[in-house]
């Protein structure tokens, strides 16, 4: 996510409003407090999903979760744009931990790089230390920070998906703020979603059509139709799929 990789579509993200930063944020506010270590009450707030960019301009949503748990929805490779080769496993996701940190919150995760998510002179900000960096140094890259709202954050993440073959291995889904979609399983790896009422409709580059549900009783619950079969008639297969967090 904080990688040099192809473009995506940042004007069509979802909810994602705002400039870039132009400056970079002050090297005293990357350090901790002994108030804001321990306020994690003030630091729920930080709790949801979030847009943000890397030093390329390039979207990434990381979702911050209760537990000091987090992850992002771009792995350590970066996506090729549109996904129109097939990917591989560290591309999709990077897991992490978060703490209060500075006048925010701070993600270290597992590939050595760490994001903060603080508000700036100029509103919620985005930081981010690449492997080896001191974290009280100047960061690699910095920008706005946006929390997603409502069902579309609900949907945005990481996800295993049993595909509709039964011989098949599950495989990972990453659903990203701007409609776009990747997988690991399919030669041509991407696709776009949308959102019908409280269901995600991800229509894969392969011919595939996928329907995840986002609905209290049959969460996660998944219905696949295979390319070529009636989008209207019963689907090919009904799977659960579980998120990656």
């Amino acid at each position: 996510m904080h990688r040099s990789v192809a473009p995506l579509l940042i004007s069509s993200l979802i909810g994602l409003t705002g400039a870039i930063a132009v400056c970079p944020p002050l090297v005293a506010q990357a350090k901790p407090s002994q108030q804001s270590t321990t306020n994690t009450s003030a630091s729920s707030s930080y709790l949801g999903v979030w847009a943000l960019t890397d030093s390329n301009n390039n979207l990434f949503n990381v979702r911050v979760n209760a537990g000091g748990r987090a992850v992002s929805t771009i792995g350590t490779a970066g996506v090729p744009m549109a996904g129109a080769e097939r990917l591989g496993k560290a591309q999709f996701r990077e897991l992490g931990r978060w703490q209060p940190w500075g006048n925010g919150i701070r993600v270290d995760y597992t590939n050595g790089w760490s994001d903060w998510i603080y508000v700036g002179p100029s509103g919620l900000s985005h930081a981010s230390w690449k492997p080896g960096q001191m974290r009280d140094s100047i960061p690699t890259n910095f920008g706005t920070a946006v929390k997603l709202k409502g069902t579309a954050a609900d949907a945005v993440g990481v996800y295993r998906f049993p595909p509709a073959q039964a011989d098949l291995k599950p495989y990972t889904a990453t659903l990203l703020s701007n409609g776009l979609a990747f997988n690991d399983i399919d030669a041509n790896a991407g696709g776009v979603w949308r959102l019908s009422g409280s269901t995600v409709v991800i229509d894969w580059i392969s011919g595939w059509r996928t329907a995840m549900s986002l609905s209290p009783g049959s969460r996660l619950e998944l219905q696949h139709w295979a390319p070529g079969s009636n989008r209207n008639g019963p689907p090919t297969a009904v799977r659960q799929a579980t998120a990656i967090d």
